[in-house]
């Protein structure tokens, strides 16, 4: 760990970086958590597959369209303007982000003939040259594992001295969080892995969306662990909401 992360580290803990880092961090976690979620409620059309549409990506072919560039926008602007603690964790997010919108504005395809309800049905995105199957899978794909390697890598890297067991034996709060990070960043790769044999087999386990599942298995377990690193659940100390709400007290006193 070198100088300006001890740095960094020092200054989270004292208070100075708090704020920015658990607020963006929680900004991302909920974000990739609510998009399967927000998307799913209540379609305006009918579907095949039990009401879902086959994959998250094809909301955007839906009048859930907007919603699904808008909120992959916004969850790859945080991670293309999250600091990480290193070069490389940088690289990652900033990869990640870069992708996400990717997954955004390159469509499977362009032309959707049953699709009325999409303002951008015939149109094919904002980058029409790079629209189809391949491209939209790879920024997916390249999306998703860029947040599992950051998850199970990086998350889990503790301060120099930090002790994983209490004087009591029990766990740390952070060694708690680190199992989190490890087991969201597999089921990640593992949910990729289904899917890469699915496709690859070319089963069709219609009505079962079985596309769609995996997709949000993947996305939640990342947002889940974005969440766990802005200690909403397992925080070191007082959570952050108390001590907002403790603050907010004060400040009317």
């Amino acid at each position: 760990m070198d100088a300006t992360q001890q740095m960094d580290l020092s200054k989270e803990a004292n208070n100075e970086l708090v704020f920015s880092y658990l607020t963006l961090r929680n900004l991302i976690g909920f974000g990739g958590m609510l998009l399967p979620v927000v998307l799913a409620v209540l379609p305006a059309r009918t579907s095949e597959y039990n009401g879902f549409e086959p994959s998250i990506s094809d909301y955007f072919y839906t009048d859930r369209g907007d919603i699904l560039v808008v909120m992959l926008c916004v969850i790859g602007t945080f991670l293309i303007t999250y600091k990480g603690y290193t070069l490389t964790e940088r690289a990652l997010t900033f990869l990640a982000g870069v992708c996400g919108m990717g997954v955004a504005f390159v469509p499977t395809k362009k032309d959707c003939g049953d699709c009325g309800l999409s303002v951008h049905t015939g149109e094919g995105g904002i980058l029409p040259s790079l629209n189809g199957t391949g491209w939209h899978f790879a920024f997916a794909a390249i999306f998703l594992l860029s947040l599992s390697f950051i998850s199970i890598f990086y998350f889990t890297k503790t301060k120099e001295g930090e002790q994983k067991l209490k004087p009591d034996g029990r766990r740390t709060q952070k060694a708690k969080r680190n199992i989190v990070f490890i087991t969201c960043g597999w089921i990640i790769i593992g949910s990729l892995a289904i899917l890469g044999v699915y496709f690859i087999a070319g089963f069709d386990l219609k009505p079962f969306p079985m596309v769609y599942v995996f997709e949000t298995v993947a996305v939640e377990a990342f947002g889940f662990a974005w969440l766990v690193k802005g200690q909403t659940l397992w925080p070191d100390g007082e959570h952050y909401l108390s001590r907002g709400i403790r603050e907010m007290k004060q400040s009317f006193n």
